[in-house]
């Protein structure tokens, strides 16, 4: 495909393409306070190095470098298998669960859903530097396609976590299906339980808690959360995820918030991203 002035290359473009939609929560609160230098450096640390460093851990060089694509936009990524990868998907669930755990460790709450649909990636080449495209301060990711609707819209109204689609659960290993619960009234999603002690995840008032009463009450446990956890947006994304790793619920439950009385044109957390 040819442009006036540039010229545009297949990444991906698949009707079933594995495609790994990761996205960072909080960010809006973050970006209301402190200085913007400050704020940069953590974007750059959090979305990028850790995600770096957890990436090759669970795949080798020449498979990152012949077998995926990556677009990494405002606070979310893309990962999408390019080329046929062995143990694909469930690799790509011990990387998000790895990253996600890692995030959390460092006060970054994050959701991952990895779905399979169609999926489009385009590089631009050749283009004319006198042109708006062809300037080094233009940057392009273009993608898009039902993958990333389907992966975005799935995690409307649900905890922090690593969900997978139903038609690929099977691609799970073993360890990973016993930690998998269903999405209540939800047949198309599942959510994955996380490989590491979540112990290392709770404020130091409700470890206090359950070191000194194992069997703490659900209100109890909630009760302390909430002082660590003083929004309660912040606190529903995280106690929901929390109660099922404590054993003290078998299901995950997506949220009832409703988008309505948002104004015409107006966007919201839950809208799709604005793709560059």
């Amino acid at each position: 495909m040819v442009g006036e002035h540039f010229g545009v290359v297949k990444r991906v473009f698949e009707n079933e393409a594995l495609v790994a939609f990761i996205d960072l929560l909080g960010t809006r609160e973050s970006y209301s306070t402190g200085l913007t230098e400050q704020q940069a450096q953590k974007t750059v640390w959090v979305l990028l190095s850790w995600f770096d460093i957890c990436f090759s851990k669970c795949f080798k060089p020449d498979e990152i470098k012949r077998s995926f694509d990556v677009s990494i936009f405002s606070d979310s990524i893309v990962v999408y298998e390019r080329r046929s990868t062995s143990d694909v998907v469930e690799r790509l669930v011990d990387f998000a669960l790895r990253y996600q755990a890692d995030l959390l460790l460092k006060g970054v709450p994050s959701r991952a859903t990895i779905v399979k649909d169609s999926f489009f990636s385009f590089k631009v080449t050749d283009s004319d530097p006198s042109t708006i495209l062809g300037s080094r301060y233009t940057t392009i990711s273009l993608c898009g396609g039902r993958a990333i609707k389907l992966a975005h819209d799935s995690q409307e109204g649900l905890p922090i976590g690593v969900y997978v689609q139903e038609k690929i659960v099977n691609g799970l290993n073993a360890q990973q299906r016993a930690g998998a619960i269903p999405v209540k009234n939800d047949g198309n999603l599942f959510f994955i339980k996380q490989r590491y002690d979540v112990l290392n995840f709770l404020p130091d008032k409700t470890l206090r808690l359950l070191a000194n009463n194992p069997n703490a009450s659900t209100r109890a446990i909630r009760r302390s959360l909430k002082t660590s956890h003083p929004g309660r947006e912040a606190l529903m994304k995280f106690l929901p995820w929390m109660l099922v790793h404590l054993g003290r619920e078998n299901e995950i439950i997506r949220s009832k918030k409703s988008a309505m009385g948002k104004a015409p044109g107006s966007r919201s957390a839950s809208d799709p991203p604005m793709l560059p």
